[in-house]
């Protein structure tokens, strides 16, 4: 048996080969190293909007997964914006957020 460093970035784990196994030799240390495994987080946020045309109505709810991100609604009030929110978290995750 031979042993490998693990292909993830940041992951200095050993990776156990064992010659005569069929397929491709293993790269991953484990399935959580493993790219293809992780599942981006998908986040809601209740912010004030950088355009805010009307005075105390410039919220704006947005859906974020790492870089990249969707506004949802602008022109709330602050507590519309979080129970919108909040909603949306419910949704996604099916648990109700305080």
């Amino acid at each position: 048996m031979s042993a490998a460093v693990c292909a993830a970035p940041g992951c200095d784990n050993a990776v156990v080969r064992r010659p005569g196994r069929r397929g491709r030799p293993p790269i991953y240390c484990s399935p959580g190293c493993r790219p293809s495994r992780r599942r981006s987080v998908l986040g809601v946020e209740a912010e004030p909007s950088e355009a805010g045309d009307v005075a105390g109505r410039d919220w704006e709810v947005r859906l974020r997964r790492g870089p990249r991100a969707v506004v949802v609604q602008r022109g709330l009030g602050r507590f519309s914006a979080t129970a919108l929110a909040a909603d949306i978290q419910t949704l996604l995750t099916g648990k109700a957020t305080s």
